[in-house]
């Protein structure tokens, strides 16, 4: 056996969560071989756009969490004729106050550990488009701020949803 074998993981091997419905291409938490917390997955365009907010209110989409560690997250636009056009709209929150950033282009977002952060949901999704997030520790922490959300959003979060947005390492 090669003294190297183990730099190279292959998607079809990895041991993916099984009530994640997005396609995912990598997942490395908790491999001792790594220094940080990786995934990666591709987002494909919607059967059916979601609904939009009714006015005042927000949708929840990954719950206001933060970590411990830093979090680096690429949105990278698939369409190699225009790398810079994201091809979605996806909205995240940063902050204690949750201020509001809309992404259409392909770009990174930097969040320094400890920073609240979340409600990221994607509003339209046109053609696919992959997610990197690394986390710059492993394992990975994360711990959930439900005291974000409204009685009314919380209870908007599916129930498979609920029992995977645990805190982890806090």
């Amino acid at each position: 056996m090669s003294q190297y074998a183990n730099c190279i993981i292959y998607s079809e091997d990895m041991d993916f969560p099984a009530n994640r419905p997005i396609p995912w291409v990598a997942k490395l938490d908790d491999l001792p071989i790594f220094q940080c917390s990786y995934s990666i997955h591709w987002n494909m365009p919607f059967a059916e756009p979601p609904e939009p907010p009714a006015p005042g209110q927000r949708i929840v989409g990954h719950p206001p969490h933060l970590h411990k560690e830093n979090e680096i997250m690429f949105l990278i636009g698939g369409d190699p004729e225009h790398p810079f056009d994201l091809g979605a709209e996806v909205e995240i929150c940063i902050g204690p106050e949750m201020e509001r950033f809309v992404i259409t282009r392909s770009c990174c977002i930097r969040i320094p550990g400890g920073t609240p952060h979340g409600f990221y949901h994607i509003n339209r999704c046109e053609r696919p488009w992959l997610f990197v997030e690394v986390q710059e520790a492993n394992p990975k922490t994360e711990k959930f701020l439900w005291e974000y959300l409204t009685p009314e959003e919380k209870a908007s979060i599916p129930e498979r949803a609920m029992a995977f947005w645990q805190d982890v390492g806090f």
